[in-house]
């Protein structure tokens, strides 16, 4: 132990002493450490860490795909839901959840929290009970059974005061009061997919007792594996009754299939690639950092030969001397992991700064824990075992003779030369496939950018509106009252022009809906042309600033008093007339019950959604001319900032109705943002990555051409001594350091080519192997690289020959 402890005092002495290498090196290896830690703090929180429900593993979620796309998964249709688990034996509890929205009317501030409708087992297969009362019961997810309600705890605390006498009592929705059951636990975030805020209430969601739907997409179903029972096992047993129902209803499940999917899996499936793309990059910063470091520590080492040789002189082996280079090592890095868990405890918590305003990741609690300090010791012990064996395999390599004369090589060992020129390579070509990656990064979210969103999203404020109660249950009455609320906004100074319609474009809400076309034999079951119906008024066009290419828009006169009419877009006109000219055509939208509508106009093709980029076929009809929708998304075209007329906004609504909320309200602009936040936050992170791994590359390629001319300067002082011009000895140095950045370069481009291939899902309009990028990139670090090995050649050639001889 006193051994070891004299080990601990003198390796101290000695990074004290070398104050230069040691604080480079901690520099270097410290914001290596808090980058990796960081990014892994979120790889813990996205991936490796379990959700917080009892036993997870055995949680899965359940969705309806279509066999040829099996890639798209959507939440299934009631009937197809309530078929699954009446026909399954795989599952101990299984529920389902449907988005919906009512407004607490009970304050005199209305308020319209999203909530949920779910079944009565939907909890119990989540494995969560209640802070207070309980959940719903069998018999109260049936059609006629007692309105309950079990509200989040941020609801019972923002508007309830957190009245822990709650139970029992009524609260007002839309009117209709509601008894108050239960409040969950803080912090509960049940599984939501695609949308960007959490459910604050839960409403029994009742299964029709007959004549169930099986067209729709609406239930989110979670279910928990009984025990004993695999993942591939309910996979089969659902792939068999999903061939049954085939058989039973061709009509609607013709291309209708189930998939059993892990629940952390169907979170996290978005962003998996991009996490491990970021994972991978950063221990690229990382072991760039270490060969920074390990071409120091091997500096050191070769000025340490005589030390070296005095040791193994006095008796000292192969493992004292490698106790003591490792002791020596794992002090650095110690000194390392400090800064760097510091550095990891503030990255973590501005991770969060790179996802846009208002968008809420579910389950993504990004913040440092065990698994994360772990980590941090992980990454500064193991570099600090393998930085230790560098100077140690010098060290019994040096003469004992040549090493106590002095007369050891003054440029080290040929080995050590090898090691030094392999890590300037490895930096090179490591921190080239980083740049890349950033390239196709930055190339990429440029192009989404640039994407035609087909309207212009710019001075643009979305807000919805939804009627309540039993004073709009007629649809006249809700059409009078959107037209007067939509009068109103378009007199409030600034505002330009103001549309309605039943969703604005990226509303995660949208459905598909079939058509038939006049004059054409009916498709097949499950087969028929699904385009997206957009309710609309005339003014709608003009607020969003969507083209008209041919024909003529909808109009105020379009209403249940004159012919139906409908605007498609362009995608549709090419996808269902081709060639010929589809002003004039006549379809059915959502059924044989409903009008044949006369086509008036196409307008430029619109995103609804954001993925897949390219826009669905849509159409549009007349708000007068169709059923009134209970809730409306106003679009307000304005000539400043959008969000400054929110209050006016507001006011107006108001006025027509005091009591009706006025909610989800944004900026076309942010709501454009966030659509690509993942390509925004991985190439944010990847361009921070990629130039510390540059920084990081050409210090190492200068500190090493800067030890190899110091220690040629005897070598250039006789090459000078006998003719040699300056310009010869700037080559000759330049081409050392050239060789190597281009060696460097080469490897580098293989990786990329590998690397790159793993992006492919984050990339948009862009291939994994452009060639622009690769050359750019390419080009950038051997221009940089240069300037790092010109510095040491430029001093080269200023050696005094008489100097440079005398220098041994």
């Amino acid at each position: 132990m006193s051994g070891l402890l004299s080990d601990v005092r003198f390796g101290a002495r000695l990074l004290r002493r070398n104050r230069e290498v040691t604080i480079v090196a901690v520099l270097a290896m410290s914001i290596a450490i808090g980058v990796a830690s960081t990014v892994f703090s979120v790889v813990n929180t996205v991936l490796i860490q379990p959700l917080p429900f009892t036993e997870p593993e055995r949680l899965v979620a359940i969705w309806q795909v279509d066999p040829a796309n099996s890639a798209l998964w959507r939440p299934a249709a009631q009937g197809n839901y309530a078929d699954w688990l009446r026909m399954s034996q795989s599952f101990e509890e299984a529920g389902a959840a449907v988005n919906i929205s009512k407004t607490l009317t009970s304050f005199d501030e209305p308020d319209t929290p999203l909530m949920q409708t779910v079944s009565a087992g939907y909890f119990d297969a989540l494995g969560v009970q209640p802070m207070l009362g309980r959940t719903f019961l069998p018999e109260e997810d049936r059609p006629g059974a007692r309105a309950l309600m079990v509200m989040s705890y941020e609801l019972w605390q923002r508007r309830f005061g957190e009245d822990r006498n709650i139970l029992g009592r009524t609260t007002e929705l839309d009117g209709v009061p509601y008894e108050v059951i239960g409040v969950m636990p803080a912090g509960f975030d049940n599984p939501i997919f695609g949308l960007t805020v959490s459910p604050e209430a839960w409403l029994p969601l009742p299964l029709a007792e007959n004549g169930l739907d099986r067209r729709g997409n609406d239930h989110t179903v979670v279910a928990r594996l009984r025990n004993g029972v695999t993942l591939s096992q309910a996979q089969q047993e659902l792939t068999r009754i999903s061939e049954e129902l085939k058989q039973q209803y061709p009509d609607t499940n013709q291309n209708v299939a189930a998939l059993v999917a892990p629940l952390k899996e169907s979170i996290v499936r978005g962003v998996r690639p991009a996490v491990l793309l970021l994972m991978g990059a950063v221990l690229f910063v990382l072991l760039i950092a270490s060969s920074n470091v390990a071409h120091l520590l091997l500096t050191r080492s070769v000025v340490r030969e005589r030390e070296f040789a005095v040791r193994r002189a006095l008796g000292a082996g192969a493992s004292r001397l490698l106790r003591q280079l490792m002791i020596e090592s794992l002090l650095l890095m110690m000194l390392c992991a400090v800064p760097g868990l510091l550095l990891t405890i503030w990255g973590t918590e501005s991770v969060g700064l790179l996802i846009p305003t208002g968008l809420n990741i579910p389950h993504f609690d990004f913040h440092v824990d065990c698994n994360v300090v772990l980590f941090v010791l992980a990454v500064s012990l193991l570099p600090g075992i393998l930085l230790g064996l560098i100077p140690a395999l010098y060290a019994q390599r040096v003469s004992i003779v040549s090493g106590l004369a002095g007369t050891g090589r003054a440029t080290g060992s040929p080995g050590s030369r090898r090691l030094q020129r392999f890590l300037v390579v490895a930096e090179t070509a490591l921190s080239l496939a980083l740049l890349v990656g950033a390239g196709l990064m930055v190339q990429s979210f440029r192009n989404l950018q640039r994407l035609d969103q087909g309207f212009d999203p710019n001075n643009v404020l979305t807000f919805r509106v939804s009627t309540r109660g039993a004073a709009y249950t007629d649809s006249e009455r809700r059409q009078r009252f959107f037209k007067e609320i939509q009068d109103r906004l378009a007199t409030i100074p600034g505002v330009v022009s103001v549309g309605a319609a039943q969703f604005h474009p990226f509303y995660p809400q949208f459905g598909l809906t079939t058509i038939a076309l006049e004059g054409q034999p009916a498709p097949e079951p499950g087969k028929e042309p699904r385009v997206t119906s957009i309710r609309c008024s005339p003014d709608y066009f003009a607020a969003m600033k969507i083209n008209l290419l041919q024909g003529r828009l909808l109009a105020e006169n379009d209403t249940t008093l004159s012919p139906a009419v409908a605007v498609v877009s362009s995608k549709m006109a090419r996808q269902l007339w081709g060639a010929e000219d589809p002003i004039g055509k006549r379809l059915t939208i959502g059924g044989s019950r409903n009008p044949l509508r006369q086509v008036v106009g196409v307008v430029g093709d619109v995103r609804t959604d954001q993925f897949p980029p390219d826009p669905h076929p849509t159409v549009y009809v007349a708000l007068e001319q169709v059923t009134a929708p209970a809730t409306v998304a106003y679009s307000m075209r304005t000539t400043s900032n959008p969000l400054a007329f929110t209050d006016a906004a507001t006011k107006e609504v108001r006025a027509v109705d005091r009591t009706m909320p006025v909610y989800l309200v944004r900026s076309m602009e942010d709501i454009v943002a966030g659509l690509d936040w993942r390509t925004r936050f991985v190439m944010s992170l990847l361009a921070i990555f990629s130039v510390l791994s540059l920084l990081l590359a050409v210090t190492g390629i200068y500190a090493a051409l800067s030890y190899v001319v110091s220690q040629q300067t005897r070598e250039i002082g006789i090459r000078m001594a006998l003719g040699a011009k300056k310009g010869q000895v700037l080559k000759l140095v330049l081409s050392q350091g050239m060789k190597l950045t281009l060696t460097g370069v080469a490897i580098g481009l293989g990786a990329s080519l590998a690397m790159t291939r793993l992006m492919g899902t984050l990339l948009f309009n862009m291939s994994p192997t452009d060639p622009l990028t690769l050359g750019a990139v390419a080009l950038l670090l051997m221009l940089v690289a240069s300037l790092a090995c010109y510095l040491p050649a430029r001093r080269a050639a200023k050696v005094d020959p008489m100097i440079a001889l005398r220098h041994e």
